[in-house]
């Protein structure tokens, strides 16, 4: 609101304040309901771009940030991986144990 049409919350009843925080509410679930269509709009418009569908540039997107986002692999089976969140995986734990370093995995 600019500094012209603004309300003064304080002299209005229960009533008017319930009918402003509705329409508020509504006009929020509106604005983010059209983000979210242009949004999808622009995602078609790229798949389409690329020759793809978007099923097919999300299914990459996942495997392209799984990845990104593994930090250590363990060097004895490379499908063991540790993103570096989270709990220690055990394959990770005991090669510590047995005095490893842990940058000896790092990807």
């Amino acid at each position: 609101m600019n500094k012209n049409n603004t309300i003064d919350l304080e002299n209005l009843d229960v009533d008017e304040l319930r009918a402003i925080t509705e329409n508020a509410q509504q006009l929020i679930a509106k604005k983010q309901h059209q983000r979210l269509y242009d949004a999808y709009m622009q995602f078609e418009k790229i798949a389409e771009e690329s020759s793809s569908t978007i099923e097919e540039i999300l299914r990459a997107g996942e495997t392209l940030e799984k990845k990104r986002s593994i930090k250590y692999r363990n060097s004895e089976n490379d499908q063991e991986t540790w993103t570096g969140r989270g709990r220690k995986p055990t394959w990770l734990i005991d090669a510590l144990a047995a005095g490893k370093d842990l940058e000896d995995f790092a990807v």
